[in-house]
């Protein structure tokens, strides 16, 4: 009899922890396990969250991904410097209402939110349709204890930030992968600098490697593809409490997202369900006048004349003659060509082109 009662409990709770429970949320009673190939997956299909495998490596992550897409993409990794190397990870609410990683016979997680929560610890963990992994206080006050926004990896999404909380200090930055097949942080990071005139910059370790230019009131100077805002609403924050750029598709059937990879360039892509994969919207640095210092002090930059190479002026210099285009055959245009003559220029050329050729 004993052991009817007991087989009754274990199958009480197998139900209660994997029946009773939306499927979009982890809780004191519902958790994943890798090796059961369990899921979680956002109300409206748009997002789950899971264990995976990236590239060709056997290593075990914990990550988010676009549900409906058949090429797998994941934006967010929780556990990326630190992978499990078996299937014996359980994602669930530890003793401390933190959502917490753990492995076959360990104690301490592999990964955790680690944050200190007062009153009670009955938490749950739900994955929301925008992407966002959040840690809710589950009371009738249903408190935001935590979310994946705040921690971003290498995918910037819409909804998402970067810049910083001026209150809390919270500085969201995106960070690279290491390569396709390790999430761990690469060696490109994407940041907002503060300053007087803040911008957005990619580094290369600690060195800057390209910069956004000034915000002119509707984009940055160094991006001009941002006039299309037909597509996305693009707002910077300046203030007390908070300094931060987001850029959010205005239709939510436009499934985007910016990339920092791991060969340092940073790209904003879309999904072409008709052709079915991702079209690159727009990429930097792309060219050699891209890059941070590429002219040194005092030096101007121009991709038409010479292909990126830079030339150099005075200290006090704001313009520069020359009586020769620099290049190869064949660089300009049929209709754009002029003749090698000083005080011949075709209004047809690039405004830079008309101010350096007299």
């Amino acid at each position: 009899m004993n052991s009817v009662k007991w087989l009754i409990r274990i199958l009480l709770v197998f139900y209660l922890s994997h029946s009773s429970f939306p499927a979009d949320t982890i809780s004191l009673h519902h958790f994943i396990q890798d090796n059961n190939h369990e899921v979680i997956v956002s109300s409206g299909n748009t997002f789950a969250l899971g264990f995976f495998s990236p590239g060709s490596s056997r290593n075990r992550y914990v990550g988010i991904w676009y549900h409906q897409i058949p090429e797998k993409t994941v934006v967010w990794v929780a556990n990326r410097d630190n992978p499990i190397k078996d299937t014996s990870g359980i994602l669930r609410i530890d003793s401390r209402g933190n959502l917490a990683l753990f492995q076959e016979n360990q104690t301490l997680p592999v990964w955790s939110t680690n944050i200190s929560i007062a009153g009670t610890r009955n938490s749950v963990a739900q994955i929301l349709d925008s992407g966002n992994l959040v840690l809710i206080q589950n009371d009738t006050r249903k408190a935001l204890l935590w979310q994946s926004f705040g921690h971003p990896t290498n995918t910037w999404l819409s909804f998402m930030k970067l810049g910083f909380n001026l209150r809390t200090g919270l500085n969201q930055v995106y960070t690279s992968w290491k390569s396709p097949d390790d999430p761990g942080v690469g060696n490109y990071s994407f940041k907002m600098i503060q300053g007087v005139s803040p911008q957005m910059v990619l580094y290369k370790g600690s060195g800057p490697l390209w910069r956004s230019g000034t915000w002119t009131g509707k984009r940055w100077s160094g991006i001009p593809e941002m006039t299309q805002n037909f597509i996305f609403r693009d707002s910077f924050v300046n203030t007390a409490d908070e300094l931060s750029f987001s850029s959010d598709a205005k239709n939510a059937s436009i499934i985007t997202r910016w990339v920092t990879n791991e060969t340092g360039v940073i790209q904003r892509i879309t999904w072409n369900n008709q052709a079915r994969r991702w079209i690159r919207f727009y990429s930097t640095p792309k060219e050699q006048c891209d890059f941070y210092g590429h002219c040194g002090p005092n030096g101007y930059c121009n991709p038409y004349l010479d292909f990126g190479m830079a030339r150099i002026f005075g200290g006090d210099q704001i313009e520069g003659d020359t009586k020769r285009v620099v290049g190869t055959y064949g660089y300009m245009s049929p209709e754009n060509e002029i003749p090698f003559e000083k005080g011949l220029v075709t209004t047809r050329l690039q405004p830079s082109i008309q101010k350096l050729i007299h």
